[in-house]
């Protein structure tokens, strides 16, 4: 008998999480649709946090599917719009639960790029694209990588100033 119950209560566990996981990527993806309206003519940062907030909650809720490491990442590339530091510690979590997703090397560039382009932060940045070039010598961004380092910490007037001399010395 207490086999028998103990089943049924395995069961209903099962039953109820499965139906939790439907709802829950329901409510994103319904949302999801609502955030990334092309025909709205503003930007919702309140919808956006709570797209957020659904993802970086179902990843919790539901770790080894295969969908909480994308959701993870959209999570982090939403809040670098939204809040930046937010985005480096989603980058920071992706990376270290997920160690051999295919999203690390990119986490790796956008954690970079946000200390760069959102935080001003160049020391950061330099250490990000550095671990990058590392880690991932031959992957996507590898080639930009060099180019983004050199114009660390310069104003568009010193980018577009050094930008011009050396096209002075190709025409020569």
């Amino acid at each position: 008998m207490k086999r028998v119950t103990l089943f049924v209560c395995l069961i209903a566990f099962v039953l109820a999480s499965c139906s939790n996981k439907k709802s829950e990527l329901k409510t994103i993806n319904d949302l999801k649709k609502e955030v990334f309206d092309k025909s709205a003519k503003t930007f919702d940062g309140k919808k956006a946090e709570e797209l957020i907030n659904l993802y970086v909650a179902f990843a919790k809720d539901f770790p080894k599917d295969t969908n909480a490491v994308n959701f993870l990442f959209d999570a982090a590339n939403l809040s670098v719009a939204t809040n930046p530091k937010y985005a480096i510690e989603l980058f920071d979590k992706l990376i270290a639960e997920y160690p051999n997703s295919k999203r690390v090397p990119d986490c790796m560039f956008y954690k970079g790029f946000t200390y760069d382009e959102k935080l001003k932060d160049a020391k950061h940045a330099r250490e990000c694209y550095n671990t990058y070039l590392q880690k991932y010598p031959n992957h996507t961004w590898a080639k930009d990588i060099p180019g983004l380092i050199e114009m660390l910490g310069k104003t568009p007037e010193q980018i577009g100033a050094e930008l011009e001399a050396k096209q002075k010395k190709t025409e020569k």
